[in-house]
Protein backbone atom coordinates (compact mmCIF):
# COMPACT_ATOMS: atom_id res chain seq x y z
CA UNK A 1 0.00 0.00 0.00
CA UNK A 2 1.34 3.40 -0.87
CA UNK A 3 0.96 6.65 0.99
CA UNK A 4 -0.26 9.93 -0.46
CA UNK A 5 0.46 13.24 1.25
CA UNK A 6 -0.77 15.67 -1.39
CA UNK A 7 -4.47 16.22 -1.39
CA UNK A 8 -6.66 18.61 -3.36
CA UNK A 9 -9.40 20.00 -1.11
CA UNK A 10 -12.83 20.16 -2.81
CA UNK A 11 -14.47 23.60 -2.98
CA UNK A 12 -17.32 22.59 -0.68
CA UNK A 13 -14.85 21.62 2.05
CA UNK A 14 -13.16 24.99 1.80
CA UNK A 15 -16.54 26.69 2.26
CA UNK A 16 -17.34 24.51 5.27
CA UNK A 17 -13.90 25.18 6.70
CA UNK A 18 -14.43 28.92 6.47
CA UNK A 19 -17.79 28.63 8.23
CA UNK A 20 -16.23 26.45 10.93
CA UNK A 21 -13.43 28.92 11.63
CA UNK A 22 -15.85 31.83 11.93
CA UNK A 23 -18.08 29.76 14.21
CA UNK A 24 -15.09 28.85 16.39
CA UNK A 25 -14.15 32.47 16.97
CA UNK A 26 -17.77 33.22 17.83
CA UNK A 27 -17.90 30.40 20.36
CA UNK A 28 -14.65 31.45 22.00
CA UNK A 29 -15.73 35.06 22.33
CA UNK A 30 -19.26 34.17 23.45
CA UNK A 31 -17.94 31.92 26.19
CA UNK A 32 -15.34 34.57 27.08
CA UNK A 33 -12.52 32.07 26.65
CA UNK A 34 -10.86 34.52 24.27
CA UNK A 35 -11.03 38.27 24.84
CA UNK A 36 -12.65 40.35 22.19
CA UNK A 37 -16.39 40.85 22.34
CA UNK A 38 -16.14 44.19 24.06
CA UNK A 39 -13.28 45.21 21.78
CA UNK A 40 -14.79 44.13 18.49
CA UNK A 41 -18.25 45.60 18.85
CA UNK A 42 -21.52 43.78 18.27
CA UNK A 43 -21.66 40.68 16.08
CA UNK A 44 -23.85 40.48 12.96
CA UNK A 45 -27.29 38.99 13.51
CA UNK A 46 -26.38 35.99 11.36
CA UNK A 47 -24.16 34.72 14.15
CA UNK A 48 -27.26 34.21 16.27
CA UNK A 49 -27.67 30.94 14.34
CA UNK A 50 -24.85 29.43 16.40
CA UNK A 51 -26.63 30.41 19.61
CA UNK A 52 -29.83 28.87 18.28
CA UNK A 53 -28.09 25.60 17.41
CA UNK A 54 -26.47 25.32 20.81
CA UNK A 55 -29.78 26.15 22.51
CA UNK A 56 -31.62 23.49 20.52
CA UNK A 57 -29.03 20.85 21.41
CA UNK A 58 -29.15 21.86 25.06
CA UNK A 59 -32.94 21.92 25.38
CA UNK A 60 -34.52 19.83 22.61
CA UNK A 61 -32.04 17.05 21.76
CA UNK A 62 -33.15 13.51 22.69
CA UNK A 63 -30.54 13.16 25.44
CA UNK A 64 -29.28 15.81 27.79
CA UNK A 65 -25.84 16.88 26.66
CA UNK A 66 -23.05 18.54 28.60
CA UNK A 67 -22.70 21.97 26.90
CA UNK A 68 -18.98 22.06 27.71
CA UNK A 69 -18.46 18.70 25.99
CA UNK A 70 -20.53 19.82 23.00
CA UNK A 71 -18.52 23.01 22.68
CA UNK A 72 -15.23 21.14 23.10
CA UNK A 73 -16.16 18.76 20.30
CA UNK A 74 -16.93 21.76 18.11
CA UNK A 75 -13.62 23.42 18.93
CA UNK A 76 -11.68 20.23 18.20
CA UNK A 77 -13.38 19.67 14.87
CA UNK A 78 -12.91 23.25 13.70
CA UNK A 79 -9.26 23.70 14.68
CA UNK A 80 -8.12 20.17 13.88
CA UNK A 81 -9.54 20.44 10.37
CA UNK A 82 -7.36 23.45 9.50
CA UNK A 83 -4.16 21.54 8.71
CA UNK A 84 -2.06 18.65 10.12
CA UNK A 85 -0.29 20.78 12.74
CA UNK A 86 -3.06 23.00 14.11
CA UNK A 87 -4.83 21.50 17.10
CA UNK A 88 -7.31 22.08 19.92
CA UNK A 89 -6.09 20.51 23.18
CA UNK A 90 -8.22 20.11 26.27
CA UNK A 91 -6.89 20.89 29.75
CA UNK A 92 -5.23 17.50 30.25
CA UNK A 93 -3.56 17.41 26.83
CA UNK A 94 -2.44 21.02 27.20
CA UNK A 95 -0.59 20.09 30.39
CA UNK A 96 1.00 17.10 28.67
CA UNK A 97 2.01 19.26 25.71
CA UNK A 98 3.70 21.78 28.00
CA UNK A 99 5.56 19.02 29.90
CA UNK A 100 6.80 17.04 26.90
CA UNK A 101 10.55 16.52 26.43
CA UNK A 102 12.78 14.84 23.87
CA UNK A 103 13.39 12.06 26.42
CA UNK A 104 9.74 10.99 26.64
CA UNK A 105 8.78 7.35 26.16
CA UNK A 106 6.76 5.84 23.34
CA UNK A 107 5.90 2.59 21.55
CA UNK A 108 8.17 3.41 18.60
CA UNK A 109 5.46 4.31 16.09
CA UNK A 110 5.93 7.42 13.94
CA UNK A 111 2.59 8.48 12.50
CA UNK A 112 1.19 11.11 10.18
CA UNK A 113 -2.42 12.12 9.68
CA UNK A 114 -4.72 14.65 8.17
CA UNK A 115 -8.10 15.51 9.63
CA UNK A 116 -10.80 12.96 8.91
CA UNK A 117 -8.33 10.13 8.28
CA UNK A 118 -6.81 7.56 10.60
CA UNK A 119 -3.18 8.12 11.61
CA UNK A 120 -0.92 6.18 9.28
CA UNK A 121 2.28 4.54 10.48
CA UNK A 122 5.06 6.12 8.44
CA UNK A 123 7.95 4.84 10.52
CA UNK A 124 8.68 2.11 13.06
CA UNK A 125 11.76 2.44 15.27
CA UNK A 126 13.85 -0.76 14.95
CA UNK A 127 13.79 -2.82 18.14
CA UNK A 128 10.94 -0.79 19.67
CA UNK A 129 7.80 -2.33 21.21
CA UNK A 130 5.92 -1.49 18.01
CA UNK A 131 8.55 -3.26 15.93
CA UNK A 132 8.46 -6.32 18.18
CA UNK A 133 4.66 -6.40 17.85
CA UNK A 134 5.12 -6.44 14.05
CA UNK A 135 3.43 -3.13 13.37
CA UNK A 136 4.28 -2.33 9.75
CA UNK A 137 4.73 0.72 7.57
CA UNK A 138 1.36 2.06 6.31
CA UNK A 139 -0.68 0.36 9.08
CA UNK A 140 -3.51 2.55 10.39
CA UNK A 141 -4.05 3.41 14.06
CA UNK A 142 -7.83 3.54 14.42
CA UNK A 143 -7.98 3.86 18.21
CA UNK A 144 -5.75 4.82 21.13
CA UNK A 145 -6.89 3.85 24.60
CA UNK A 146 -10.27 2.88 23.09
CA UNK A 147 -10.77 6.41 21.71
CA UNK A 148 -11.40 6.72 17.97
CA UNK A 149 -8.60 8.68 16.27
CA UNK A 150 -10.52 9.87 13.21
CA UNK A 151 -11.16 13.41 14.45
CA UNK A 152 -7.95 13.75 16.44
CA UNK A 153 -5.12 16.06 15.45
CA UNK A 154 -1.61 14.77 14.81
CA UNK A 155 -0.47 16.51 18.01
CA UNK A 156 -3.18 14.79 20.04
CA UNK A 157 -2.26 11.39 18.60
CA UNK A 158 1.42 11.85 19.44
CA UNK A 159 0.61 13.00 22.98
CA UNK A 160 -1.60 9.95 23.58
CA UNK A 161 0.96 7.53 22.13
CA UNK A 162 3.83 9.00 24.12
CA UNK A 163 4.32 9.45 27.83
CA UNK A 164 6.78 9.88 30.65
CA UNK A 165 6.75 6.30 31.92
CA UNK A 166 6.71 2.79 30.46
CA UNK A 167 2.99 2.19 31.04
CA UNK A 168 1.54 0.34 28.00
CA UNK A 169 -0.70 2.15 25.55
CA UNK A 170 -3.67 0.36 24.04
CA UNK A 171 -3.94 0.74 20.25
CA UNK A 172 -6.09 -0.73 17.52
CA UNK A 173 -4.19 -1.39 14.29
CA UNK A 174 -5.82 -1.79 10.88
CA UNK A 175 -4.11 -3.49 7.96
CA UNK A 176 -6.37 -4.13 5.01
CA UNK A 177 -9.31 -6.15 6.35
CA UNK A 178 -7.39 -7.20 9.46
CA UNK A 179 -7.78 -5.45 12.83
CA UNK A 180 -5.56 -6.07 15.84
CA UNK A 181 -5.79 -4.71 19.38
CA UNK A 182 -2.36 -4.35 20.96
CA UNK A 183 -0.99 -3.34 24.32
CA UNK A 184 2.32 -1.68 23.46
CA UNK A 185 4.75 -0.80 26.26
CA UNK A 186 6.24 2.65 26.13
CA UNK A 187 10.03 2.68 26.16
CA UNK A 188 12.92 5.11 26.12
CA UNK A 189 13.76 4.62 22.47
CA UNK A 190 17.04 6.50 22.12
CA UNK A 191 19.77 7.18 24.71
CA UNK A 192 20.54 10.34 22.73
CA UNK A 193 19.18 12.21 19.73
CA UNK A 194 21.74 10.85 17.26
CA UNK A 195 23.83 7.79 16.40
CA UNK A 196 27.08 7.58 14.43
CA UNK A 197 28.81 4.63 12.83
CA UNK A 198 31.90 4.38 10.63
CA UNK A 199 32.91 1.01 9.18
CA UNK A 200 36.08 0.46 7.11
CA UNK A 201 35.44 0.74 3.38
CA UNK A 202 31.94 2.20 3.87
CA UNK A 203 30.55 5.74 4.14
CA UNK A 204 30.01 6.95 7.68
CA UNK A 205 26.36 7.10 8.73
CA UNK A 206 24.92 9.79 11.00
CA UNK A 207 21.35 9.04 12.08
CA UNK A 208 19.32 11.86 13.61
CA UNK A 209 16.32 10.90 15.73
CA UNK A 210 15.33 14.34 17.04
CA UNK A 211 16.53 17.89 16.48
CA UNK A 212 16.71 18.54 20.19
CA UNK A 213 18.54 21.41 21.82
CA UNK A 214 22.35 21.09 21.85
CA UNK A 215 22.32 18.58 18.96
CA UNK A 216 24.61 20.68 16.73
CA UNK A 217 27.03 21.22 19.62
CA UNK A 218 27.11 17.47 20.34
CA UNK A 219 27.83 16.70 16.67
CA UNK A 220 30.66 19.25 16.67
CA UNK A 221 32.19 17.65 19.74
CA UNK A 222 31.69 13.94 19.03
CA UNK A 223 31.35 13.47 15.26
CA UNK A 224 33.29 16.33 13.69
CA UNK A 225 36.73 14.99 14.67
CA UNK A 226 35.99 11.74 12.82
CA UNK A 227 35.05 13.54 9.60
CA UNK A 228 36.76 16.94 9.41
CA UNK A 229 39.68 17.07 7.04
CA UNK A 230 39.01 13.56 5.75
CA UNK A 231 37.62 12.47 2.40
CA UNK A 232 35.32 9.82 3.83
CA UNK A 233 31.74 10.54 2.66
CA UNK A 234 28.79 10.77 5.00
CA UNK A 235 25.24 9.46 4.83
CA UNK A 236 22.77 11.56 6.82
CA UNK A 237 19.88 9.31 7.82
CA UNK A 238 16.73 11.34 8.58
CA UNK A 239 14.18 8.60 7.85
CA UNK A 240 12.85 8.29 11.41
CA UNK A 241 13.13 11.88 12.59
CA UNK A 242 9.75 13.46 13.41
CA UNK A 243 10.62 15.99 16.10
CA UNK A 244 12.74 18.86 17.34
CA UNK A 245 13.00 22.60 16.86
CA UNK A 246 13.90 24.69 13.85
CA UNK A 247 16.67 26.73 15.45
CA UNK A 248 18.58 23.52 16.16
CA UNK A 249 17.84 22.28 12.63
CA UNK A 250 19.24 25.54 11.21
CA UNK A 251 22.40 25.24 13.35
CA UNK A 252 22.78 21.64 12.20
CA UNK A 253 22.40 22.56 8.51
CA UNK A 254 25.04 25.25 9.06
CA UNK A 255 27.54 22.46 9.75
CA UNK A 256 27.24 21.46 6.09
CA UNK A 257 26.88 24.82 4.32
CA UNK A 258 27.31 28.55 4.71
CA UNK A 259 24.72 30.80 3.07
CA UNK A 260 23.16 34.21 3.64
CA UNK A 261 19.72 32.69 3.02
CA UNK A 262 18.71 29.04 2.80
CA UNK A 263 15.04 29.92 2.44
CA UNK A 264 12.46 31.93 4.34
CA UNK A 265 9.52 31.60 6.69
CA UNK A 266 6.44 33.39 5.40
CA UNK A 267 3.90 34.91 7.77
CA UNK A 268 0.30 35.88 7.22
CA UNK A 269 0.12 38.76 4.76
CA UNK A 270 3.18 37.59 2.82
CA UNK A 271 5.95 38.99 5.03
CA UNK A 272 9.04 36.80 4.69
CA UNK A 273 11.84 36.29 7.18
CA UNK A 274 15.04 34.89 5.61
CA UNK A 275 16.80 32.00 7.34
CA UNK A 276 20.60 32.29 7.32
CA UNK A 277 23.43 29.86 7.97
CA UNK A 278 26.18 32.45 8.52
CA UNK A 279 28.90 30.44 10.31
CA UNK A 280 31.70 28.61 8.58
CA UNK A 281 30.56 25.15 7.50
CA UNK A 282 32.73 22.71 9.45
CA UNK A 283 31.59 19.81 7.23
CA UNK A 284 31.29 21.82 4.04
CA UNK A 285 33.88 19.71 2.20
CA UNK A 286 32.50 16.34 3.30
CA UNK A 287 30.57 14.55 0.51
CA UNK A 288 27.06 13.90 1.82
CA UNK A 289 23.91 12.05 0.79
CA UNK A 290 20.58 12.19 2.65
CA UNK A 291 18.10 9.43 3.39
CA UNK A 292 14.55 10.70 3.85
CA UNK A 293 10.94 9.56 3.71
CA UNK A 294 7.43 9.99 5.15
CA UNK A 295 8.77 9.91 8.74
CA UNK A 296 11.13 12.81 7.93
CA UNK A 297 8.91 15.47 9.46
CA UNK A 298 9.22 19.18 10.24
CA UNK A 299 12.79 20.20 11.18
CA UNK A 300 14.17 17.10 9.46
CA UNK A 301 12.35 18.07 6.23
CA UNK A 302 13.89 21.51 6.56
CA UNK A 303 17.42 20.07 6.76
CA UNK A 304 16.86 17.62 3.90
CA UNK A 305 15.38 20.32 1.67
CA UNK A 306 18.13 22.85 2.38
CA UNK A 307 20.89 20.30 1.76
CA UNK A 308 19.22 19.15 -1.46
CA UNK A 309 18.68 22.61 -2.96
CA UNK A 310 21.50 24.72 -1.51
CA UNK A 311 24.22 22.11 -0.92
CA UNK A 312 23.15 20.04 -3.97
CA UNK A 313 23.22 16.86 -1.89
CA UNK A 314 21.36 13.88 -3.29
CA UNK A 315 18.28 12.79 -1.37
CA UNK A 316 17.21 9.15 -1.51
CA UNK A 317 14.01 7.55 -0.27
CA UNK A 318 10.36 8.55 -0.45
CA UNK A 319 8.49 11.91 -0.48
CA UNK A 320 8.20 13.76 2.81
CA UNK A 321 4.79 14.93 4.14
CA UNK A 322 5.35 18.71 3.81
CA UNK A 323 4.81 20.12 7.30
CA UNK A 324 7.68 22.60 7.65
CA UNK A 325 5.99 25.33 9.66
CA UNK A 326 6.22 27.33 12.86
CA UNK A 327 3.34 26.93 15.28
CA UNK A 328 2.23 28.96 18.27
CA UNK A 329 0.24 27.81 21.28
CA UNK A 330 -2.54 30.06 22.59
CA UNK A 331 -3.64 29.27 26.16
CA UNK A 332 -7.34 29.68 26.90
CA UNK A 333 -9.00 30.66 30.16
CA UNK A 334 -10.28 27.16 30.88
CA UNK A 335 -6.66 25.85 30.69
CA UNK A 336 -7.21 24.28 27.29
CA UNK A 337 -5.25 25.64 24.33
CA UNK A 338 -5.17 26.10 20.59
CA UNK A 339 -2.09 25.46 18.46
CA UNK A 340 -2.07 27.32 15.15
CA UNK A 341 0.34 27.44 12.23
CA UNK A 342 1.84 30.95 12.03
CA UNK A 343 4.68 30.67 9.48
CA UNK A 344 5.52 28.27 6.63
CA UNK A 345 8.88 27.62 4.98
CA UNK A 346 9.98 27.89 1.36
CA UNK A 347 13.35 27.16 -0.21
CA UNK A 348 15.29 29.83 -2.19
CA UNK A 349 13.75 28.51 -5.43
CA UNK A 350 10.29 29.30 -4.04
CA UNK A 351 9.43 25.62 -3.53
CA UNK A 352 7.28 25.37 -0.41
CA UNK A 353 7.99 22.66 2.11
CA UNK A 354 4.53 23.30 3.54
CA UNK A 355 1.94 21.15 1.79
CA UNK A 356 4.24 20.15 -1.07
CA UNK A 357 7.00 18.37 0.81
CA UNK A 358 10.26 17.14 -0.63
CA UNK A 359 10.72 14.77 -3.57
CA UNK A 360 13.79 12.51 -3.51
CA UNK A 361 16.37 12.51 -6.30
CA UNK A 362 16.39 8.71 -6.14
CA UNK A 363 13.26 6.81 -5.12
CA UNK A 364 13.67 3.66 -3.05
CA UNK A 365 10.84 1.14 -3.65
CA UNK A 366 8.13 1.11 -1.00
CA UNK A 367 8.38 -2.67 -0.94
CA UNK A 368 12.01 -2.59 0.24
CA UNK A 369 12.89 0.11 2.73
CA UNK A 370 15.84 -1.78 4.21
CA UNK A 371 19.21 -0.18 4.95
CA UNK A 372 20.72 -2.49 2.36
CA UNK A 373 18.43 -1.17 -0.39
CA UNK A 374 19.28 2.42 0.53
CA UNK A 375 23.01 1.72 0.67
CA UNK A 376 23.05 0.03 -2.74
CA UNK A 377 21.47 3.11 -4.33
CA UNK A 378 23.67 5.53 -2.38
CA UNK A 379 27.17 4.17 -3.03
CA UNK A 380 27.24 5.10 -6.76
CA UNK A 381 26.42 8.72 -5.82
CA UNK A 382 29.35 9.17 -3.41
CA UNK A 383 33.11 9.22 -4.04
CA UNK A 384 34.74 5.81 -3.84
CA UNK A 385 36.80 5.13 -0.74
Amino acid sequence: MNVHFKMKIPRYRLVLLTVFVVALLFFLVQTRILPGKSQRGSWPKGFQLVDVLMDLIRNDYLDERDPVQTAEGTYRGIVNSLDPLSSYLNKDLTARYAARTSGDTGPGLIVFKRYGTFPQVVGVVPGSPGDKAEVKLWDLVSAIGHHNTLSMSLTEVNLLLGGTDEKPVQVKILRGNEARELSLPRAHLFPRAWAFSSAPGQPAILSIHDFSRSLAAEIRKSVLPALKGKKKPLILDLRNCPGGNFEEARAFANLFLKAAAVGSFEKRGGAKEPVACPAEAALGAVPVAVWAGPATIGPAEFVAGVLQEVRKAKVLGLPTPGVVAMTESFPLKDESSIILVREVFSLPSGHSLWGQGLSPDVTIPVTDQSDKAYLQKTLPLLPKL
